[in-house]
């Protein structure tokens, strides 16, 4: 049963997951993809035993009421992730579509194998697949925009605050910053998307998760730390 959910989805989605990996090979913007397959089995490593408790569970002693219903919405659940792939196919960014069913077609297939019990352990590990998809690139260039005006300014008022002469133009698209030297020449910086930082908060942002979830620890200092990353 497990090989026939992960075999299922990999047939799938075999042709996404390669353009997904193959491009986090050759561009820093999706290269935090790359550890999201180790995450992934790290966590399910660390639900073995639970999952060793639940997924035998059977279910052929329970009434009808309460054994078909889940199987049911696994049925509902894999046919919504087909249709999902099948509409994204036909649009502008098949990728995204596609990524974003993975999650979808996994928990229907683990209630149709398995039972309930099952989906709920593996409800993080499955959720944090949606990680596979990549950033809209709309939210991806105006967050980092964004984020170069905002680092652009406080370093220009750090330099000013140091006492070195500096100024603030964004004339050139990107926020250049221009430094007079004593000898009265101009260094100028520039600060575009691929300095903002925005690569790199993604792979924070999802490390900031992994981390959060697997400490025992509080609500409030699983948030903070989360805040924190």
């Amino acid at each position: 049963k497990i090989a026939a959910v992960a075999l299922a989805t990999l047939a799938l989605f075999s042709q996404d997951l390669a353009i997904i990996f193959n491009d986090a090979l050759q561009s820093e913007i999706t290269s935090y993809v790359l550890a999201i397959p180790f995450i992934f089995a790290y966590l399910i490593f660390r639900k073995r035993r639970m999952l060793g408790a639940v997924m035998p569970s059977e279910t052929q002693n329970q009434p009808k009421e309460t054994r078909h219903p889940p199987t049911i919405a696994g049925i509902l659940l894999s046919t919504t992730a087909i249709l999902l792939y099948w509409y994204g196919s036909y649009t502008f960014t098949p990728l995204e579509y596609h990524m974003s069913a993975i999650p979808i077609f996994a928990a229907g297939l683990t209630l149709i194998l398995f039972n309930p019990r099952t989906l709920r352990q593996l409800a993080f590990p499955i959720i944090f697949l949606i990680f596979l998809t990549p950033p809209p690139s709309e939210i991806l260039y105006g967050l980092g925009a964004t984020l170069s005006v905002i680092s652009s300014e406080a370093s220009n008022a750090i330099a000013n605050a140091f006492g070195v002469s500096s100024t603030l133009s964004s004339e050139y698209g990107n926020p250049t910053i221009f430094i007079t030297r004593p000898n009265g020449a101009t260094m100028s910086f520039a600060v575009d998307i691929a300095c903002s930082g925005i690569y790199s908060l993604i792979g924070f942002l999802i490390f900031a998760v992994f981390i959060a979830y697997i400490i025992r620890d509080k609500p409030w200092k699983k948030l903070a730390l989360f805040l924190i990353g």
